[in-house]
């Protein structure tokens, strides 16, 4: 593995990305960019990346090892984290425990903006399950 190297990285170039499988994308109008990540930069820890779910949509309810943190930007939602469902907006920092079932759901009328963080080296170790 490389030394780890100062990285600066502008969203502004990076296209959305989506999730693969067409069904999940089909039930959850969900995208993001991926800015910081040992796979993309010469960086160890933390992935970093912004979110956005749709006006109406969700983040389905899953779990994933990693703790995880997010940090509102815009928009108005409600965040799930096992039996809480607090409502969220700008300035709001969330922290998920690992393993922790949660989900996220825009319930205003413009996109819900997020920043995420994981205690992860490359975005690729995350493993998503989705609550059924």
């Amino acid at each position: 593995m490389c030394a780890p190297k100062p990285a600066v990285v502008d969203g502004a170039t990076l296209d959305w990305e989506r999730w693969n499988d067409p069904t999940l994308a089909a039930k959850s109008a969900v995208r993001w960019k991926i800015l910081i990540a040992g796979e993309r930069t010469a960086s160890r820890g933390p992935v970093t990346g912004i979110g956005q779910v749709a006006p109406g949509a969700q983040l389905l309810p899953h779990h994933h090892e990693p703790e995880e943190t997010y940090y509102i930007v815009s928009g108005q939602g409600e965040m799930e984290i096992e039996d809480e469902a607090p409502a969220v907006g700008p300035g709001c920092a969330i922290y998920i425990p690992a393993n922790a079932r949660h989900a996220l759901r825009c319930t205003g009328s413009e996109p819900l903006v997020f920043v995420f963080a994981f205690a992860r080296d490359r975005f690729d170790q995350i493993r998503y399950h989705f609550v059924q």
